[in-house]
């Protein structure tokens, strides 16, 4: 197993190689809004099993790979000291309500393709918001728990999905790009802004490398949280079918409770520095941007070249219905809320936010650049600060999530529909909250 993953490991590094040589040697591909992680991911889905056949990736171990990635970055993300950002509340309304409505919109069209095909799992729409709102690393860990209740090959489908919001991204992003750069005045043209040499300082500290300490204290963090969700898991064992359900989807949620797990050992770390009694301040913010920048590359390269056609034949139609509708209604979407929501640069917001709700944040910044080269107009920041905010706003998101786990393991269809009303019904409110006018006014 572990020599299948270390395999994996030089692969994909050898696709990150012929993703930048591409790039660097091709004219066309430089013009192409596109990530180095998501070229070189497709180029391992095109070498690999599904396409030329020409190197035995283990689609397996890329899934235990990205499973563990996304512990770890999210684990980097949430260690670091990032000042809170009130006012970008906004922001993570859009997030999330953009999240729910994929969910409404993947529940619906899956209910429709069961009313004609009762193989046709209902749960699989409730991957497109994690999919393409959230990554492949949340599609395949939740994927592959209701797999394990019987949601048949749901690790390849959670990545099928993903794999297909990184189109939509991508490709999607670049042609509603060059239609709205036509459309922009002229004035608007773009500024070109050289790129800037960076200074990096050498962190080091007594007797160990910066970057030592912060590996270190995400092993910590993830041993806490591995021993955190096995404690809660043999807990709920003892509940009967229902616990034991509970149970199994925890671990889809590994990285949730490994950034909250992140948040409070970076608190107390701080309350120790401030008494004096920690002296070295080893969290260091620039390390763990760094760290989960390339876990996250990584990972985004891993869940595209893991992609396994064969193992969602059965579901394909429905994927690809759903798919297409949820990146064309997506767009649209979120040009109602940023138009809604944003008063300056609004049109900036709306290419950064759908390439991150049909992507990552890489996607985002890939197309944001394009029409805020400078990253001055404050998009930017909207992604970082909102998704952080859209973490506390989407919690109970991630409740609405157990109910087709609860479906899997029951056979009652009804699940799925109660998960349906509460997420129409949280969307509402989430308006009602952001919108509402005051009683003085």
């Amino acid at each position: 197993m572990y020599i299948s993953m270390v395999d994996d490991f030089f692969w994909i590094s050898i696709f990150f190689g012929i993703a930048i040589l591409l790039k660097r040697f091709i004219p066309a591909l430089q013009k192409f809004v596109i990530p180095n992680s998501i070229l070189a991911g497709f180029i391992g889905f095109l070498m690999g099993p599904n396409l030329l056949h020409l190197i035995d990736l283990d689609i397996d171990g890329l899934g235990r790979i990205i499973y563990h990635l996304m512990a770890i970055g999210f684990i980097a993300l949430a260690l670091r000291n990032v000042e809170s950002r009130g006012k970008y509340g906004k922001a993570g309304f859009i997030i999330v309500s953009t999240y729910l409505f994929q969910g409404i919109l993947g529940v619906s069209i899956a209910s429709l393709f069961y009313l004609f095909d009762k193989k046709t799992p209902i749960p699989i729409g409730y991957i497109v918001p994690l999919g393409f709102g959230q990554g492949p690393g949340q599609a395949f860990s939740i994927g592959s728990q209701w797999q394990l209740l019987g949601l048949h090959n749901g690790s390849a489908v959670g990545l099928a999905i993903a794999a297909a919001g990184f189109g939509w991204a991508t490709i999607g992003g670049l042609i509603i790009l060059n239609i709205l750069l036509a459309k922009w005045k002229k004035d608007k043209s773009k500024v070109v802004v050289h790129k800037k040499e960076l200074v990096v300082k050498d962190y080091e500290f007594s007797d160990m490398d910066g970057l030592t300490i912060q590996f270190v204290l995400i092993g910590v963090v993830y041993a806490i949280t591995y021993f955190l969700i096995k404690m809660l898991t043999e807990y709920l064992n003892t509940l009967g079918n229902i616990g034991h359900t509970f149970g199994t989807v925890l671990w889809g949620f590994h990285f949730v409770f490994g950034a909250i797990v992140a948040m409070i050992f970076r608190s107390v770390y701080v309350k120790l520095r401030e008494k004096n009694i920690a002296k070295e301040n080893y969290i260091n913010n620039f390390l763990l941007q760094r760290i989960s920048g390339a876990v996250f590359d990584f990972m985004v390269a891993a869940s595209i070249s893991a992609v396994s056609l064969a193992r969602i034949r059965e579901y394909f139609w429905p994927i690809f219905f759903i798919t297409l509708t949820a990146g064309i209604l997506t767009y649209f979407y979120v040009m109602l809320l940023t138009k809604k929501v944003i008063v300056k640069n609004e049109v900036e917001n709306r290419i950064a936010f759908f390439g991150m709700l049909t992507g990552t944040i890489s996607t985002a910044m890939a197309l944001l650049r394009e029409v805020d080269p400078a990253l001055e107009t404050g998009a930017a920041e909207n992604l970082i600060f909102g998704s952080g905010i859209s973490l506390m706003i989407g919690f109970p998101l991630i409740a609405i999530l157990n109910l087709p786990a609860l479906y899997l393991t029951s056979g009652k269809i009804i699940y799925n529909f109660y998960g349906l009303g509460l997420m129409i019904a949280y969307n509402f409110l989430l308006f009602f909250i952001f919108f509402r006018k005051p009683k003085n006014a």
